[in-house]
């Protein structure tokens, strides 16, 4: 099934005595905040030994820093005399942290759960010490984020951290107690690396894995990184397969199996030894602090060169979205063992292991044989994979994604599922419930037939980054499982997202979710979200244009994106609710913007308020573009010609106001994720028209797929094709003609303007970003913008 084919149908301050782990208590956040330890009063210890509980202690002697203007001390491992003014930061199992634990001062955390950690403070000699202690490394590293977060009222997330200024940071009646409900957490699903990362920097990885440890994830997905291309070279020499870079997919299509091949080639050795350098780096980073990571899966596909030396081995066809079909060795055969312990042994040796292994299903392929085949095939693949890891790794664990049982339920009937998990360990496996909006497959299938389990969620697809998501509905959905005696096994948290840095606020509830269901709640976390994220001067403001937003866009599970990034009348036509039911958004938009726009004078130079007023502006110019392509489409209906042309301008206005609020803030911009592309280990001479083709044509395979708003992209594709299509219905309506009267000439149109910005280009943008001007376009979009607005559905 075409996947766009299936997405049709388918605290703040005080924290004294026990308080719940993310409460906020606003009546006592003054004494809180004035209240404290200056920084070169402090001395933060740690112990060298554990790496993570090392990361933690530079991490909050950073944070310190940037709050104060002051970096405190950074000590040894307690041993160091230190004089009697110093406040000690005890980070870590220190000595002076063993001594509280011998003598019952502080309970271990480790006794409860691994990543259980505490932040206490300790009285004596007058003042107070604090420490900050988890059952392991990464947990004492989540307790000084905690600490940052909700004492001190840091905010982290995608787009970049919120350190609020402060003379002191608190010392004194903490009592914070903390541990997860879910106790794997596992970040990054493999479609990032066409979306999101293909063309970062060591850099970019290193952002996006602390903020996944801010976040309190402990496992990073690796499914198909452009990393084991190196380990599957290296294994299909060991059996004398000599494979050509040109036969190997370019850079970024190649990272999904059924394409690894023969997709805009090639693939150099300057580039896969690149990538497999920052795939070292990456995996290390996260290791030493204390994350683990997943070794991609074993699937069985084979270059074009196997045949050749493997004329008798038993092989079938796949393919994946209309693409010439692969072969695959058959699950059965002792050559797919052969090559996938030539391959983990080879991945092992770069990289390591952490004894995660991604099991091969198929995903979302076509199995081109016959019944009996398919059925074959889909129920041995995961075991044989299996076997593979358990011989290279006696201690490795498998993670089964269901995604394939959502996609292809016309194959994976209950019976086939549970024969599949029948061919692994029960104690070894993992199954990812990947789609939290639908029927769950928990439920279909028995509850994975007693298997251990990650609840999971597919939040946005490749396209999904305007803003979106029923967040009332997401929380039901995790109370739901705390409160089902049957979810027992229920061990795991996977958001699994096709595209990162958009939607903030509904993403950093659903890791509070994903961390502990019991411990937030969407109404406090609104509050502590405007706080974290824009501090006590935004915090009226902002909660109230939050609040909107969740009685529109973030209220409803509607999926459907700004109509301007399809082609209007040939190919906008995959969303699942009326897009005259949106129209009751409008109002909230204007409001959400209004209520923002008060903070302005206190938050214009915070970034994290600039990007959230352009998504908020973007957002609210889509619903009306929506509203009014309706409305020029009944105007043509009708043949009224004055109509016609004023909602002809309303759309066209609307597109340059996107293209103007887009034009403030480089963040927004192609051209520097262009020149970081250009700069990469071993880059294809062409990698311009790469980085526009992945969020367009798509190889020709999935156009429009990844649609976003960058300002390159509006202005020079997206708003020609709003231009060509006013101008293909005024051509009809010159001719009498009730509706668009030549679908093909007009998609010919398309063709033109897509193939020439993605073949030709266009110039970098070399001026410097003004990021503070979106207050004043969203301010004169509002008024602009008014009498246009249409917020009721037309009557029937």
């Amino acid at each position: 099934m075409f996947r766009r084919d299936f997405l049709t149908t388918a605290l703040a301050s005080v924290m004294s005595r026990k308080d719940s782990a993310w409460a906020f208590h606003s009546s006592a956040e003054p004494a809180r905040m004035e209240a404290g330890a200056k920084a070169d009063e402090l001395a933060i210890v740690c112990d060298s030994k554990e790496s993570a509980e090392t990361v933690a202690a530079r991490e909050l002697q950073s944070f310190v820093g940037r709050m104060t203007g002051i970096q405190p001390r950074l000590a040894g491992d307690g041993s160091e005399p230190l004089s009697d003014r110093f406040t000690r930061f005890l980070v870590g199992r220190t000595a002076a942290t063993e001594k509280l634990l011998r003598s019952g001062k502080l309970d271990d955390p480790a006794k409860k759960n691994a990543e259980a950690y505490v932040v206490r403070s300790l009285a004596g000699g007058g003042k107070s010490d604090v420490a900050f202690l988890g059952g392991s490394g990464i947990a004492t590293l989540y307790a000084v984020y905690h600490y940052l977060e909700k004492i001190c009222g840091c905010g982290f997330y995608w787009d970049g951290d919120h350190v609020p200024h402060r003379e002191r940071v608190p010392v004194e009646n903490l009592d914070i107690a903390a541990q997860p409900y879910f106790a794997e957490r596992m970040c990054m699903n493999l479609t990032l690396y066409w979306y999101s990362v293909p063309w970062w920097e060591w850099e970019d990885w290193k952002g996006y894995i602390d903020w996944a440890l801010k976040a309190r994830f402990n496992i990073l997905s690796l499914w198909d990184t452009p990393g084991e291309d190196v380990a599957w070279k290296k294994a299909w020499r060991r059996l004398e397969v000599d494979v050509s870079d040109l036969s190997y997919s370019g850079p970024p299509y190649g990272i999904f199996a059924p394409i690894k091949y023969g997709v805009r080639p090639p693939l150099t050795e300057a580039w896969r030894e690149g990538q497999s350098a920052l795939n070292k780096q990456v995996i290390q980073y996260a290791r030493a602090r204390g994350m683990r990571s997943l070794v991609p899966a074993v699937p069985g596909i084979v270059p074009p060169e196997f045949v050749f030396s493997y004329p008798e081995t038993r092989l079938f066809e796949i393919s994946w979205a209309g693409l010439p079909k692969q072969k695959y060795i058959h699950p059965r055969s002792p050559v797919y063992q052969d090559a996938g312990k030539a391959f983990l042994e080879e991945y092992i040796k770069l990289y390591g292991t952490d004894h995660l292994y991604w099991l091969e299903n198929y995903l979302e392929c076509d199995i081109e044989e016959s019944e009996d085949v398919q059925r074959e095939v889909r129920r041995e693949i995961a075991g044989a994979n299996f076997q593979v890891v358990n011989e290279v790794d006696p201690k490795g664990v498998g993670i089964y994604s269901s995604w394939s049982f959502l996609f292809k339920p016309q194959y994976w009937t209950p019976e086939l599922i549970r024969e599949s998990l029948e061919r692994m360990p029960a104690d070894r496996v993992r199954v990812l419930d990947q789609w939290a909006e639908m029927v769950p497959e928990h439920k279909r299938t028995g509850y994975f037939n007693g298997r251990k389990w990650y609840f999971g969620q597919v939040y946005s697809f490749g396209g999904n980054t305007n803003l979106h998501g029923d967040l009332g509905f997401i929380e039901k959905q995790f109370r739901s499982i705390v409160a089902d005696p049957r979810a027992g096994q229920c061990v795991g948290f996977y958001p699994n997202e096709e595209a990162i840095r958009h939607n903030y606020f509904y993403y950093e509830f659903l890791c509070r979710l994903g961390w502990n269901p019991r411990e937030v709640d969407l109404r406090t976390f609104t509050n502590n979200y405007a706080r974290e994220r824009y501090g006590e001067s935004g915090v009226s403001a902002m909660v109230t244009a939050l609040e909107e937003l969740l009685a529109s866009v973030y209220g409803s599970d509607d999926l459907t994106q700004p109509l301007y990034w399809h082609r209007l009348g040939t190919g906008a036509g995959y969303f699942r609710l009326q897009v005259a039911n949106r129209r009751a958004f409008i109002p909230h938009l204007r409001k959400a913007l209004e209520n923002a726009l008060t903070a302005a004078p206190a938050l214009r130079s915070n970034p994290l308020y600039r990007h959230d007023l352009n998504d908020i502006g973007r957002q609210y110019l889509a619903e009306l573009f929506a509203a009014h392509t309706l409305k020029i489409q009944e105007a043509q209906a009708v043949l009224d010609r004055g109509t016609f042309e004023r909602e002809a301008a309303v759309l066209e206005s609307c597109m340059s106001s996107l293209e103007e609020l887009l034009g403030h803030d480089d963040y927004y911009w192609l051209s520097p994720l262009i020149r970081k592309a250009r700069k990469l280990p071993g880059a294809p001479a062409d990698v311009d028209l790469r980085v526009r083709d992945i969020f367009t044509l798509w190889a020709d395979v999935i156009r429009d797929y990844a649609s976003r708003d960058y300002y390159e992209l509006v202005q020079g594709y997206y708003h020609p094709r709003v231009t060509t299509y006013i101008g293909t219905l005024r051509e009809g309506l010159e001719l009498d003609q009730r509706m668009l009267y030549n679908g093909v000439e007009l998609d010919r149109r398309y063709e033109a303007i897509e193939r020439k910005w993605v073949n030709e280009g266009f110039p970098l943008v070399e001026r410097s970003p003004d990021p503070e001007g979106v207050v004043a376009t969203v301010q004169d979009i509002l008024k602009k913008f008014e009498s246009a607005e249409i917020s009721s559905p037309p009557s029937s």
